[in-house]
């Protein structure tokens, strides 16, 4: 079996994060457990392949082929854009290019997706079948840290004793205005916010980084929260270890990996109960209503003073992680590969 994976449709900001460590990490997956078969990786189109898959989707974008002489597989993440229109504006031309990208997705041969709330999504918004649709879960990597590592990486990026953790970008569907928002109301003096990613520190800043910049500065906790960007991929193991709590406080989320992240480095989260959160946190998460009033700020607080609920929520998170691995990924993409091959 030759599948060749495309990197071709991945934007640079996907690369470092998100997409980029699905593509890499299932890559390698396959590699390590089918080393009989032959699996390329590249932004060329490999003669002699058998599939293609692509491991990137968005609406508004155009990065599906419109032509090939063999099956395509296509993982979608998720259609938030698609489900919150008002706060994804498309444009015409992403009107446009969103009539082409459902035409080329329906012609596709098979659909991989993270989660059950996606598969549901991608069969309303796209009028897929379920048959067509396979969920196969992501997986934390696996990156060890030390004491010693933990101790450089706070020095470096100047980590408060006691600090709230989120990791990730800063499009709507994250809620940052709400975390913030609710932040700023608590009451505790030595608990800190830290807000990780790229996007914090994106040039020229997005609407949304402005609003979240403009929250902050009059927010009375402005002084303790930190905006830190790129954090590479090494470092991250400690960041989330050293925190006190992990905070997920998403609208709505197609997977959630960094839920995953935090438990693997033994850090207790904290998560909105929207989308595919609750799937992916199972018990080992602490869930709020971010459409409640007063209930993020109220579980933070019961988090942040709470050493025994943090530790209960650790163990739950060791015993939730058992649920996912990478090679778990692999085996059931390579059961997608050849039951599409197996119908051509």
């Amino acid at each position: 079996m030759h599948i060749h994976i495309s990197t071709l449709p991945i934007r640079s900001e996907s690369k470092v994060r998100g997409v980029g460590i699905y593509t890499r990490e299932l890559f390698q997956a396959l590699q390590k457990r089918y080393s009989t078969d032959q699996f390329t990786l590249s932004a060329t189109p490999q003669s002699g392949a058998e599939l293609l898959h692509y491991p990137y989707f968005e609406p508004f974008f155009l990065t599906l082929p419109r032509r090939r002489a063999i099956p395509l597989v296509v993982t979608i993440h998720d259609l938030i854009p698609l489900k919150y229109p008002a706060h994804f504006p498309r444009g015409l031309r992403g009107s446009l290019k969103w009539q082409l990208q459902k035409y080329l997705v329906a012609r596709s041969d098979h659909i991989i997706t993270d989660s059950v709330a996606s598969a549901k999504d991608i069969e309303r918004l796209l009028h897929l079948p379920a048959s067509q649709i396979s969920v196969i879960p992501l997986a934390p990597s696996h990156v060890r840290t030390t004491f010693r590592v933990k101790k450089a990486v706070a020095a470096d990026y100047q980590l408060p004793s006691r600090y709230a953790l989120y990791v990730g970008d800063v499009n709507w569907n994250k809620n940052l205005l709400g975390l913030i928002e609710a932040f700023s109301t608590l009451s505790t003096t030595s608990l800190h916010l830290v807000l990780v990613g790229q996007a914090f520190v994106a040039e020229p800043p997005s609407p949304e980084l402005l609003a979240i910049k403009s929250a902050i500065k009059s927010s009375p906790a402005q002084k303790k929260i930190h905006l830190i960007g790129y954090v590479p991929s090494h470092h991250l193991p400690a960041i989330y270890s050293l925190a006190t709590l992990y905070i997920q406080p998403s609208w709505d989320e197609g997977f959630g990996l960094t839920i995953l992240e935090a438990m693997a480095a033994g850090c207790p989260v904290l998560s909105s109960n929207r989308g595919s959160l609750p799937e992916v946190g199972g018990a080992a998460a602490l869930y709020f209503d971010p459409d409640k009033s007063g209930d993020l700020a109220a579980k933070i607080s019961e988090l942040s003073r709470s050493p025994a609920l943090r530790d209960n929520l650790v163990q739950q998170g060791r015993d939730q992680l058992k649920h996912f691995s990478w090679d778990q990924t692999a085996q059931l993409t390579r059961e997608v590969y050849e039951k599409v091959l197996a119908n051509h």
